[in-house]
């Protein structure tokens, strides 16, 4: 087994960075500083880690920033929540839009009708 094929967690380590850009993999983007940004799907445990990153500020910005950091490789490299925050702003912005895009559903889905009322009449 050679260093492309190991996974931590689900997540591919070593190796070249993705190129297809396949979801179960990442997509490639180009940032608009001319960068190149891998970013693969997340999980549950991604999110935890950035909840923690975040330190439980509860600050939804932070989470996400936190997020970025966990989901993203710039330049094949992987990222630290206080890369994100050295970033410039175009290109966190076009990062946010491709993490949540991925991984939030845009609007919400509708709620759910509660369970007591009855159609049988």
């Amino acid at each position: 087994m050679g260093p492309e094929e190991i996974l931590v967690n689900g997540v591919k380590i070593g190796g070249a960075p993705v190129k297809g850009g396949s979801q179960a993999d990442g997509r490639v983007v180009t940032l608009p500083s001319g960068k190149s940004a891998t970013v693969r799907r997340g999980f549950g445990r991604d999110l935890m880690r950035a909840q923690r990153a975040a330190g439980g500020s509860g600050d939804p910005g932070a989470v996400v920033f936190a997020l970025i950091a966990e989901l993203v490789e710039i330049d094949g490299a992987k990222i630290l929540y206080e890369d994100v925050l050295a970033m410039e702003l175009g290109d966190v912005l076009a990062l946010q839009a491709e993490v949540a895009g991925e991984n939030f559903q845009f609007p919400p889905p509708a709620p759910l009708q509660p369970s007591s009322t009855s159609d049988s009449r």
